[in-house]
């Protein structure tokens, strides 16, 4: 989960604001849909590929959504592979997806802040299997590259490189065990800022391949461990310590949660919870609820909206919030609506609900109205 991704999404930080919102097991954006910073205020926006004819973003007032920007999207791209990413490096998030030109291609439409701009299409290109495609910053430059798992039988990781204007150099590695579907990633598992490949593999072992920026480098393999349920499987900075590390639900009838620290060249220890109810798997993500720069368990359940914190070396105090929406798959974000570097609490549904969070508790809740309205 590498961009609000900002998947997370993402784990490695391309776009400034905390904005993580809860997942699918298809997507990173959610079809389309996404809590990210357009306009490059620190604040999560709510943008959108809407009815596939239309972009759409929503921005945050700080307490509240207030102005929409739409731009006309031509090909919205696949459902697998749409991110919104910064691809020219300007703070701001643009929209990209696989598109079906010259065979199949990448494409890019910039933001400028208060309105889309410029599209960027590649070649014809192999876009990979959807479980591993990202849009993450392979070389760090600071702008999003095209990464995904190639090949059948043998396969292979390739990362296609932005230059801010269009597309360059595609950077191939030789022949790995590209994993499980559930648990690929890209993510900064040594700290130096470049996306690397990370896995799960055999049964029970974590692997990460290096970007060296200009192709990939060494493997490296943990111990056998428990890989934990395939949905709850996240490469996340849980320590703060510039590196991703691998948290997972773990558990049959008492579940509780686990994180693999990494130490930069292999895996160390092992953290685990206390048992806990893990929530509705799609309303789960990891966000800085206290904004100490570590990743905290954030969830819903039993109409609550729920963060664990991270202590660095264990799982902390647990905060909650009345919450009874987690219908709408991509409304349901753990994002930083005001800027202030905690993730507070997003629903939507016939309203859009923000609860913010105080570092130590939750206020709110504020009101706006849908962002399709």
């Amino acid at each position: 989960m590498l961009f609000a991704a900002a998947l997370l999404i993402g784990s490695i930080a391309v776009t400034p604001p905390a904005v993580v919102h809860a997942k699918s097991p298809t997507t990173n954006v959610q079809f389309g849909m996404a809590w990210v910073d357009f306009n490059a205020d620190g604040k999560a926006d709510y943008c959108s590929d809407w009815s596939s004819t239309e972009l759409r973003c929503v921005l945050s007032t700080g307490i509240g959504l207030g102005q929409r920007i739409t731009g006309f999207n031509q090909d919205p791209g696949y459902q697998e592979g749409r991110a919104w990413v910064d691809f020219n490096g300007d703070g701001r998030v643009d929209y990209c997806r696989v598109v079906a030109a010259g065979g199949k291609s990448l494409s890019c439409t910039l933001s400028n802040g208060t309105s889309f701009g410029s599209t960027y299409t590649s070649g014809g290109l192999d876009p990979g299997w959807t479980a591993g495609q990202a849009w993450v910053d392979f070389n760090a430059d600071g702008r999003a590259d095209f990464c995904r798992v190639i090949g059948t039988w043998s396969q292979k990781v390739q990362c296609t490189v932005s230059t801010g204007t269009g597309f360059g150099a595609t950077y191939t590695s030789g022949n790995i065990d590209a994993g499980w579907d559930a648990g690929r990633d890209w993510a900064d598992v040594n700290g130096d800022g470049r996306a690397d490949y990370c896995r799960v593999v055999s049964s029970s072992k974590l692997q990460c391949t290096l970007s060296t920026g200009t192709g990939f480098g060494t493997t490296f393999t943990s111990a056998n461990l428990d890989g934990g349920w395939d949905d709850s499987r996240d490469w996340v900075d849980f320590n703060g310590d510039g590196r991703v590390d691998y948290c997972r639900v773990v558990g049959n009838f008492s579940k509780s949660v686990q994180c693999t620290l990494s130490t930069g060249n292999n895996f160390g220890s092992t953290i685990t919870s206390a048992a806990m109810d893990v929530g509705y798997w799609v309303t789960r993500g990891w966000a800085d609820f206290n904004g100490d720069g570590r990743l905290d368990f954030c969830r819903i359940t039993n109409a609550l909206g729920v963060c664990t914190v991270s202590n660095g070396s264990s799982f902390g105090v647990t905060y909650s919030h009345p919450s009874g929406n987690y219908s709408y798959i991509s409304g349901n974000g753990w994002v930083d609506l005001n800027g202030d570097g905690r993730a507070d609490h997003s629903t939507v549904e016939e309203q859009t609900t923000f609860y913010l969070s105080t570092g130590t508790g939750w206020g709110g809740p504020l009101i706006s109205p849908p962002p399709s309205a």
